[in-house]
This record gives C-alpha cells, structure tokens and sequence, in this order.
C-alpha cells in the first residue's frame, strides 16, 4: 500500500489520499473519455457529427452507421456512391485479418521460443554469443531498410529482385513462389520476432538447468523437455509475448497495405485505411458545409459513411484486442508478479 494504515486517520494523510485519490479518478476519466466519446458519435446522426462545437451525447440516437457496416452485402445498396465508398461487407476484412493475426501466432510463437531456448539451453560458449547478436540485431535495422528487400521477397522467393534472374546458359528463369497478395505474404516475414525472443530467452535462463538434466537422465528427447516441462512452466511468458504479437500484427499497416489488394487479402486496418481516404475525397467529413452542399452528398451522411461511421469502425477495430487481453489478463499479470519478485 502507499500508505501504512497506522496513523492513516490523521489530517495531512487523509489529505494526502485524498488527493492521490483524485489524481487517479481524473487519470482514469482522461483515459475513458476517448471511448465514451467514440461510442456517443457513433450513435449519432451523420448531420450532428457535422456540428460545431461537438456535442458530447446525441440528441437523438441514430443506428444507421451500425446498421451500415453489419449489412451482409453491401453491394445491394440502392446508393451507387454507398456500394463506391464501401465495396465489400466489413466482416471479410475482420476475417482476414483474423486468419493472418492467428496465422502468425502460431508460427511466430513456436519458432521464436525454440530459438530462445535452443540459445538458452543447448548452446555454449562463443556458438551461443554469436546466435544471440544474431537474433537481437535484427532489433537493430530499421524496418524501412528491409522494406523493398522483403518485399521483392514476396513477389520472386527466393530471390529479392524485381525479376527472377535467368538459369545460366539459358533463356528460363529460375522457378519462383509468388505469395505476394495472400495471406503468406503478411504471416511468413512474422514467423520470428526479436523482442519476443529476448523475453523468452530471458525467461529461460531463470530455469535451473538441474531439471533439465534430470529430465535428459530419464531419457527425455529435448522436444519432450521442451513440451512437457519448459511449456507448462512458460506459460506466462507465453501469454505476454502473445498478446505483444496479436496487438501489433492487427494494427500493422505498412506492411499489408504494400502485400494485399484483394478483398479475400485486406485486413482491416488496410481497409479502413482506404475507406478513409475514399470518404474524404468523397466530402463526407470535410466540415458543416458538407451536411448541405448536395443531396447525394446528404445520403451518404444520413447512411453514417461519415464520422460516426469511422468511429464504429473504431470500436470494432478495438474489441478483439480487448477480448485478447480478457483471454491474456491472468496470465499477463502472473507474468508481472514473476518478473517483479525476480
């Protein structure tokens, strides 16, 4: 506790908590305030979005924006300029991104914690200094330096060049995997991360090797120790370093935006991105003047494809981080204890 309950009744420490008190109240409203604004300008008319100065609660609660981007084809919209701004029904990208996020937890997690342990455990001497600059120099480089590289990668694998160079001696280029626009093409350059790598090599260095040993001695294989043995120890570790990764392979923008342009490839962050631009280009969040300029334009307000249709598109690009870190909370705050003690 910050302070001792002896002595708690006396006057500068009741003012003292108090005051501490207040502090966080006015923390955690700062904090909930972006939220309660998102949810209120959701259910608002696209008119009274327009308004300034903002109004905190809608005057009149309006579901269109809701309704809009739960609509199952959009495509059969009676708006030419509707089915324009929102090409396909919202739950493809949602989709989408779901199949690359858990694509990449499940290959990044187990790969990246191998190589910790590998360097953890199996390794001595120089062979295990080198790995570890190795891993950790790749926290290094600057993702833009490796940005045209990977993605030349994507389209001629293996080789990063804008064309497959030719077989020596002949006209036939060399055969090459294209997984540029798939979903391969966002999950394989995730496969490995350094910074989880630093978590779980941290982690297990704090495991005594004598269980190891013990387990070798009984004719344990390392991937059995690995799996009956480091795992049900780890799993802490592995709900931090999984969260880490779920959280920013669903907001990641810059890489899918250069490897995915169909519908059955763009997550959603790509495809709010280009509903964005879409609507202001469009008109429909230049400003007050835009509630009136034209008819057509007060379609697309009325059918919420306007700030308060960004902000349900903000809220749905929220909840499965939240409920990631509801699955995660118990085994994210184990994690803190651990490391706290040590």
């Amino acid at each position: 506790m910050l302070f001792p309950k002896v002595g708690r009744k006396q006057f500068k420490l009741r003012v003292a908590w108090w005051t501490v008190v207040a502090i966080m109240l006015l923390g955690i409203l700062l904090h909930l305030f972006p939220f309660v604004f998102m949810i209120s300008t959701s259910l608002k008319s696209g008119s009274e979005t327009m308004r300034f100065p903002p109004t905190l609660l809608p005057q009149e609660i309006d579901t269109s924006a809701w309704e809009l981007f739960f609509n199952v084809v959009t495509v059969n919209s009676a708006d030419q300029r509707i089915r324009d701004l929102l090409r396909e029904p919202f739950w493809l990208y949602f989709r989408n991104s779901l199949i690359q996020v858990f694509g990449i937890i499940a290959i990044s997690l187990p790969v990246t914690a191998f190589a910790a342990y590998a360097n953890s455990k199996l390794q001595k001497g120089w062979r295990q200094r080198v790995a570890f600059l190795f891993f950790i120099g790749t926290l290094m480089v600057p993702g833009v330096v490796t940005l045209i590289p990977a993605f030349l990668l994507t389209r001629n694998f293996p080789f990063a060049l804008p064309s497959p160079p030719l077989i020596p001696g002949t006209t036939t280029p060399f055969p090459i995997l294209r997984i540029w626009d798939t979903h391969w093409a966002v999950i394989i350059p995730a496969a490995f991360n350094a910074f989880n790598y630093l978590l779980f090599k941290g982690y297990f260095d704090t495991i005594p090797n004598s269980i190891i040993q013990a387990a070798r001695v009984d004719g344990g294989s390392e991937f059995n120790i690995f799996r009956r043995i480091i795992l049900p120890m780890s799993v802490p570790v592995f709900a931090v370093a999984a969260w880490l990764q779920f959280e920013a392979s669903w907001n990641a923008l810059l890489w899918p935006m250069l490897t995915t342009q169909s519908a059955d490839t763009v997550p959603t962050s790509v495809a709010i991105n280009g509903l964005i631009q879409r609507m202001l280009v469009a008109g429909t969040m230049s400003g007050p003047e835009s509630a009136s300029s034209s008819q057509s334009l007060q379609q697309l307000l009325n059918a919420g494809l306007t700030w308060n249709g960004m902000m349900v598109l903000g809220i749905l690009q929220t909840i499965p981080v939240f409920f990631m870190f509801i699955v995660c909370r118990e085994y994210l705050m184990r994690g803190i204890r651990i490391r706290g003690l040590k």
